[in-house]
C-alpha cells in the first residue's frame, strides 16, 4: 500500500498533437483506377492431359529421390532429384487452384 506522499497529486498535462502529425489526405496516396480483369482461357482436354502427365512424372522423380535419400550412401543423388521432382510437380499444378 502506498502512502499519499509517494503518489503524485498533480494532473497530467494534455498532449498537444503537432500540426505535421495531423491526418490530411496526401495526393500521392489516392486510390488508383480499377485494373481491368482479363478473362481466363477455358481449360482444354489437351492441356489437362499434358499437365497430368507432367505432375505424374514430377511426382515419380521426387518419390524416387526421397527413396534414394533414405539410403544414406545415395543421398547426393537423391537430394537433387527430390527437389527437381518437387519443382516439376509444382509447375504442373500451377494455376490449378
Amino acid at each position: 500500500m502506498q502512502t499519499e506522499e509517494r503518489v503524485r497529486q498533480e494532473p497530467r498535462p494534455e498532449l498537444e498533437v503537432p500540426e505535421r502529425v495531423r491526418q490530411e489526405p496526401r495526393p500521392e496516396l489516392e486510390i488508383p483506377e480499377r485494373v481491368r480483369q482479363e478473362r481466363r482461357p477455358e481449360p482444354e482436354i489437351q492441356d489437362l492431359l499434358e499437365r497430368a502427365i507432367f505432375v505424374a512424372v514430377g511426382s515419380a522423380i521426387w518419390i524416387t529421390g526421397f527413396m534414394l535419400m533414405l539410403s544414406i550412401l545415395l543421398v547426393f543423388i537423391g537430394l537433387p532429384l527430390f527437389f527437381f521432382g518437387l519443382a516439376m510437380t509444382e509447375a504442373g499444378l500451377k494455376g490449378w487452384r
